[in-house]
């Protein structure tokens, strides 16, 4: 399998474990948002700090995996 590939994958995984979380705590603490949200649960915020989360969590990892 090609290196990017892997990479988009496990950033892909990154932001889906981030969101499952959210969505389970949010849930949980029902602190379901009552503005605008995807599938009622998603907020543009949340969407965006998940995917710096992502981001964040998978260079780290390339840059890991490179000194090894």
């Amino acid at each position: 399998m090609h290196p990017i590939f892997k990479t988009i994958l496990y950033g892909v995984g990154v932001f889906t474990i981030f969101t499952t979380i959210a969505v389970i705590l949010k849930l949980v603490t029902n602190q379901v948002p009552k503005e605008e949200a995807y599938f009622g649960l998603f907020t543009n915020s949340d969407l965006m700090l998940g995917l710096v989360v992502a981001l964040v969590v998978t260079i780290s990892h390339e840059r890991k995996k490179k000194l090894k």
